[in-house]
């Protein structure tokens, strides 16, 4: 069992070898403080949370190097600052590709009654949703067919706007996924009716 209270250089020094408890110390003396740095920059608790694991676990990765450190707290205001922007970044695009694939897909309902092959394809489409997992499915259809907002879905469905952010991107993905495997020709329809092309290619 670790001794606790032991000097902060002895700890990096025994987590540096792949000592796992003394790495666990570490975290309960620093954790406070890095979600405490990271909060003030993203809000949504889930997603602070997440940052600090993701802060912890670099920390982990690159542990033979921790016995260089000599005041881990900047080091890891460093390291969580870097996790923010990554996090920012990461959204940012994940939203961007939601967006544009819900757009298309929009753009597809307008365009059904004009096409034949816009029809088979809007078809195809609400087969592959049919198969989702119920909440899945439900947090794509009232965002996607009703237009509601994720903070609304979350009320209707009493679960986190987290979870309806990540029960989107699945169906999103599933749906990207699945058209590209079995109906590419689709998939490259519904992105040609897109006008962002240079937008698009995040999709690929």
């Amino acid at each position: 069992m670790m001794e606790r209270n032991l000097p902060e250089q002895i700890l990096l020094q025994q987590s540096s070898e792949g000592n796992a408890a003394a790495f666990h110390e570490l975290y309960q003396l620093h954790k406070k403080g890095v979600f405490a740095v990271v909060n003030l920059r993203i809000p949504d608790l889930d997603d602070a949370k997440d940052v600090v694991q993701e802060v912890f676990l670099e920390l982990w990765l690159k542990r033979e190097s921790l016995s260089s450190i000599r005041d881990l707290k900047p080091y890891l205001y460093i390291v969580a600052r870097n996790q923010v922007v990554s996090a920012f970044r990461k959204k940012h695009i994940q939203m961007r590709n939601e967006g544009i694939l819900l757009e298309g897909l929009n753009t597809l309902d307008h365009s059904a009654e004009d096409s034949a092959i816009a029809r088979e394809l809007y078809h195809q489409i609400n087969h592959l949703v049919e198969r989702l997992p119920e909440t899945t499915r439900q947090c794509y259809h009232l965002s996607k067919n009703e237009g509601k907002r994720n903070g609304e879905i979350a009320d209707i469905l009493n679960i986190s706007e987290k979870t309806v952010r990540n029960n989107i991107s699945e169906a999103l993905k599933r749906l990207r996924s699945s058209l590209k495997e079995t109906h590419p020709e689709m998939l490259a329809l519904l992105i040609f009716m897109l006008k962002c092309f240079s937008v698009v290619k995040n999709l690929m």
